[in-house]
């Protein structure tokens, strides 16, 4: 089993055609690099990959352009440069529901969702390229994306927190929707957004802004649960898998490690941190012992400002033993949580860091290779539309679809040859002998009859007991006897 990250810059000011600029797909248990990608940049959170392996593509929306560069796996060159618009600050692939839901290991991509420098979120599929929704969802630019399940959830410049159901948006040319709920407590920008996985009933929402606190919702209530107040301003956030701590990226280059349960002191029994409205103020940890120093020396340059110092992205890896971030300088550091020593660095990119993304994939993954062969693989997307659809052409929905896997026959699950074989196993464990009752006489002894047998026995060990120290005493005597007489 292996982990491979793909991570990106924002790019050099210097640099403006992005000719320095590149992406990585690199593994985080060895030293092996799978992929680089040319003249990538985007903003924060500005880039997607609808998988890793052959036919899946790499999306960036560039930076301060209006317009979005397609890449497919194995080629270091865009595919394809397709104008947008306005340009996009952060965008996001949303599964399918329905058919994330069904299959635990397969899930279609099925929207991108792209919020721009305006404020606007913009909604196309993938298949079609048809653009469903453009909603007017911030006053200033939006900063992040995420989805929970059924919902979508923003964040932007101006401090706000938007969740808007998928239902609505794709059938906004139908009736015009409203978002399902707008969180406004904090008072700066919201720098990332993390929401907890499982039912929509259960979803927590969590969101970081540069007034320095971190702060929890439910979704379901739309209320909101716990504020953390941290020293420093809050750049970027990430969680452990199973939810037991959360891990805030600051400005001066450090990550707090917040967890969300602890034990009580009296019932040793844990509890979770925070509700009804809480406020937690965190105090700041001049000894480490609740955070994580993931700056080198060459990063940590004391003539540069606690901005240059700033972690930009965080992500923790599936079993939540290491975590990966980013910073401003353009370092990216793979970091034991436990032990909270740097295990490697990866390599170093020009600008700031805009995005890192984690996947999982076999070692020996015949996907993973660069060399691709099958004439069969769509290598574009369909263009993105400019002008939003309307109910006549999203009735005839043409998409672009393929149809069957690049696996072979021979590796697909043979329900047949299943059940056979399960049948043949289970002729070793059945007994096809006869079987017989015996019944012992004498068995139905009545309770008193053993009681009176087990006093008699215990008598008779008395007898016995008594029987055998009268052998010893004569027998010490007549030891006693010999002796004498020996002597003499």
């Amino acid at each position: 089993m292996d982990e491979v990250a793909f991570y990106c810059s924002k790019g050099s000011d210097a640099d403006k055609k992005h000719l320095s600029t590149f992406g990585y797909l690199s593994s985080t248990h060895s030293p092996k690099q799978y992929l680089q990608y040319r003249q990538c940049y985007c903003d924060r959170n500005g880039a997607v990959l609808t998988g890793v392996g052959q036919e899946t593509k790499l999306i960036t929306a560039c930076y301060k352009k209006a317009l979005i560069q397609v890449y497919l796996y194995g080629k270091e060159a865009p595919e394809q440069r397709i104008p947008i618009p306005e340009p996009l600050t952060c965008i996001q692939i949303i599964d399918h529901p329905t058919i994330a839901s069904s299959s635990r290991n397969s899930s279609e991509n099925w929207l991108l969702v792209g919020g721009s420098s305006t404020g606007r979120l913009y909604v196309w599929e993938l298949s079609s390229g048809l653009l469903l929704a453009v909603k007017e969802c911030h006053y200033q630019s939006m900063t992040v994306i995420k989805q929970c399940n059924n919902y979508i959830v923003t964040g932007g410049a101006d401090s706000r927190v938007t969740v808007w159901k998928i239902t609505d948006l794709i059938s906004d040319h139908i009736v015009r929707s409203q978002p399902y709920a707008v969180f406004s407590n904090h008072t700066l920008p919201v720098t990332d957004i993390v929401v907890s996985a499982g039912l929509d009933d259960d979803a927590i929402i969590y969101s970081s802004s540069e007034d320095s606190t971190i702060r929890c919702y439910s979704l379901v209530s739309k209320q909101l649960l716990t504020t953390f107040v941290l020293p420093q301003k809050v750049t970027s956030l990430a969680s452990d898998p199973s939810f037991r701590a959360l891990y805030a990226g600051l400005q001066n280059g450090t990550i707090r490690v917040i967890n969300l349960y602890k034990a009580d002191p009296s019932s040793h029994v844990l509890e979770a941190v925070g509700g009804l409205g809480k406020v937690i103020t965190l105090k700041p940890d001049l000894n480490n012992d609740e955070s994580i120093a993931c700056i080198q020396s060459e990063s940590a340059d004391k003539n540069k400002s606690k901005e240059e110092n700033a972690i930009t992205k965080t992500i923790v890896n599936i079993d939540g033993t290491t975590i990966i971030c980013g910073d401003m300088s353009g370092y990216v550091f793979i970091v034991d949580i436990r032990t909270k020593q740097i295990q490697r660095k990866l390599k170093t990119l020009s600008g700031p860091v805009s995005q890192i993304l984690l996947f999982n994939a076999m070692c020996d993954d015949k996907k993973l290779t660069r060399d691709v062969k099958d004439k069969r693989i769509i290598r574009n997307i369909p263009i993105l539309k400019r002008v939003v659809v309307d109910s006549e052409i999203i009735g005839k929905h043409e998409i672009t679809k393929r149809l069957g896997h690049l696996e072979s026959t021979a590796e697909r699950f043979d329900v047949d040859e299943f059940i056979n074989t399960v049948q043949s196993q289970q002729k070793c464990f059945e007994n096809t002998g006869k079987s017989e009752i015996i019944s012992i006489s004498g068995s139905n002894t009545s309770t008193a009859t053993k009681l009176g047998e087990t006093a008699e026995l215990k008598k008779q060990l008395e007898q016995m007991g008594a029987s055998f120290s009268t052998l010893k005493s004569k027998y010490e005597e007549l030891y006693k006897e010999y002796a004498t007489i020996a002597n003499k």
